[in-house]
C-alpha cells in the first residue's frame, strides 16, 4: 500500500494508508511533552518512522475500535491503548484471515496486549488535552476522541459520509449506537470540524445529526433497510440521505 501525510496544523497530521480498494486514515497528534496517534491502519507502511519522521515525542496509540484495518501496525508501538469491550474484536481480527481482507502485502506485527481502559480517560500532551467519548455501535467498544482546544472530533468508524457497519456479533446494534450519537450531538458545541476514519474529509456536523435520524426512523418502524449483499456479507441496509446504515 501507500501513504500520504496531510497536515492539518503545527501540531497535527492526517495519514492516509490506501491502496486501489481501500483507504484509512491515522491521526498524530502532538502536544508538549507526548503525542498519540489514534488508530494504526491496515499495516503495510512503516508507520513507526513515518511519525518519528514528524514527531521526537514518546508516541502512545489509542484506537477507535477493534477492527482490523484499525490495528494493523499497533505492534510498531511501546503503548497501544483500546477500550476493554472491544477486547474480543481485538484478538480475532489481530487474525491472519481479517488483515488479509483488505491486503496480500506484508504485514507489520499487531500489538499482543494493547492496555484495555474503560471509562472515558483523558490524555495530557502538554498544552493539549484529548478526552475520550465512549460511542459503542459499530463495535462494542468504540470511541471519539475530542480537542475541544481546536473544536475536533475524532470519529474513526462511528462516523464517516458513508454507511455505519452495526452488523455482526461485535457490534453494539442499532439501538446502543443511536444513543452513542444522541451523546455525541449533546457535545455539540464543543467541536466543529469530525475527522472520520474513511472516505470524505472532513465531516459536516450534520452527517451525525443524519445517522441520529435514520436509526431513530429504523428503531420506530417509519424508516426500513432492504436485504443486500454487502463487502462483508449479506445485510439489511438503509439508504439515507447522504449515508447508510448496515445492520
Amino acid at each position: 500500500m501507500e501513504y500520504k501525510i496531510k497536515k492539518l496544523d503545527d501540531k497535527t497530521y492526517m495519514i492516509m494508508e490506501y491502496n486501489k480498494r481501500s483507504s484509512v486514515y491515522m491521526y498524530l497528534l502532538e502536544g508538549d511533552k507526548k503525542a498519540i496517534l489514534i488508530d494504526s491502519g491496515f499495516g503495510t507502511i512503516p508507520l513507526d518512522d513515518i511519525c518519528g519522521k514528524i514527531t521526537d515525542k514518546p508516541i502512545d496509540v489509542v484506537l477507535t475500535h477493534g477492527h482490523a484495518d484499525h490495528i494493523g501496525s499497533s505492534g510498531l508501538f511501546d503503548r497501544v491503548f483500546l477500550h476493554e469491550a472491544d477486547s474480543n474484536l481485538y484478538r480475532e481480527n489481530s487474525q491472519e484471515k481479517w488483515r488479509r481482507f483488505f491486503t496480500n502485502e506484508p504485514l507489520n506485527p499487531v500489538k499482543d496486549q494493547p492496555e484495555y481502559f474503560k471509562g472515558e480517560p483523558v490524555f495530557e500532551l502538554g498544552n493539549r488535552t484529548i478526552s475520550i467519548i465512549e460511542t459503542p455501535g459499530h463495535s462494542k467498544g468504540s470511541v471519539c476522541l475530542l480537542d475541544a482546544e481546536r473544536k475536533w472530533l475524532f470519529t474513526g468508524d462511528t462516523c464517516c459520509k458513508a454507511h455505519v457497519l452495526l452488523q455482526g456479533e461485535n457490534s453494539g446494534g442499532i439501538e446502543l449506537y443511536n444513543k452513542s450519537v444522541e451523546k455525541l450531538l449533546s457535545y455539540e458545541k464543543l467541536y466543529e470540524v469530525i475527522w472520520p476514519g474513511h472516505h470524505s474529509f472532513p465531516v459536516d456536523k450534520s452527517i451525525l445529526h443524519q445517522f441520529f435520524e435514520a436509526t431513530e426512523g429504523l428503531m420506530n418502524g417509519t424508516l426500513c433497510g432492504v436485504e443486500t449483499d454487502l463487502p462483508m456479507g449479506k445485510a439489511f441496509l438503509l439508504k439515507y440521505k447522504d449515508i447508510g446504515v448496515e445492520y
